[in-house]
């Protein structure tokens, strides 16, 4: 996909004209010259106006960080079918916003991906910009789905934009396309969809919950050239997960999964429930 940045009308959105009059919002944490995101967007053209806000620069990993402190830039980018999307200095949280600014209206849908690396169980759920997207998308009442692949450790340290994404992203536009014909659930935030690192006919497809994490995190420390420690964040993902969930499904069963992601922080079990009645009597106690 060709494109390049200039300043344009910003009520220019699309000129192509599609048989569903739907519109999606996409975006990603890789920023807009990604792969992923691109040929996800020439599938999902097939079947909706899409238009993107996508960070300018990779923004892995900042989870659903929102731009307070700064201003933020956006930047019309026009593609080589005359469309155009947009290119920001904000988070891919921020993206979301953003676009709901210059659209002037709420999409159909929003969609975050495809991301470089899975986002399999609760902790890079939580830390993925990706699937923050999903999470801004859902605070504002629109639906959402995040997609991610599994690549191999080398993979994801090179120019990831020579990854062929094509069959991932067919079968992603069709999930989309499945969806903007369904009834969104309202108690349900975002689907995190998650491929395997290989794809075929035989590929299975699993409904899953997430597990909780998938990586033993630790901290290298190295010296830099002036003998000054640094500390480098890294991890040694798990052999196994729990059956069922979606780790399981893409790492373990080299196969497609589907999380639906809801939103409960309230924590409601018995368990809990000695160490609170003892907390709040004593926060009682203390204020006589």
């Amino acid at each position: 996909m060709k494109f390049s940045f200039e300043r344009q009308n910003l009520t220019n959105i699309s000129k192509n004209k599609h048989v569903k009059n739907k519109l999606v919002l996409l975006t990603n944490d890789d920023g807009i010259k990604s792969s992923g995101l691109n040929s996800l967007r020439d599938e999902l053209s097939e079947i909706a106006n899409v238009v993107c806000f996508a960070p300018a620069e990779a923004s892995s990993a900042v989870s659903k960080a929102l731009t307070f402190h700064k201003p933020i830039r956006f930047f019309p980018v026009t593609y080589d079918d005359g469309t155009i999307g947009y290119s920001t200095t904000g988070s891919p949280a921020d993206n979301v916003l953003v676009g709901f600014h210059v659209l002037k209206r709420k999409p159909d849908i929003v969609v975050s991906g495809i991301n470089y690396g899975d986002n399999s169980s609760i902790h890079s759920i939580l830390t993925s910009g990706t699937c923050a997207a999903a999470f801004e998308a859902y605070f504002n009442n629109v639906p959402a789905i995040a997609f991610s692949a599994d690549l191999s450790e080398d993979s994801q340290m090179i120019d990831q934009r020579g990854i062929d994404f094509g069959k991932i992203a067919k079968i992603s536009a069709e999930i989309v396309d499945a969806v903007l014909e369904l009834d969104w659930p309202k108690d349900l935030a975002f689907l995190n969809v998650n491929y395997p690192k290989e794809i075929s006919d035989e590929t299975k497809v699993y409904i899953t919950s997430p597990t909780l994490y998938k990586y033993d995190n630790f901290m290298v420390e190295k010296k830099d050239p002036r003998k000054l420690t640094y500390l480098w964040l890294w991890g040694k993902k798990k052999e196994s997960f729990p059956e069922n969930t979606d780790t399981w499904a893409v790492v373990n069963q080299n196969s497609i999964s589907i999380s639906p992601i809801g939103l409960n922080l309230h924590h409601t079990t018995d368990s809990s429930s000695k160490l609170l009645d003892i907390l709040q009597q004593q926060i009682k106690d203390n204020m006589l």
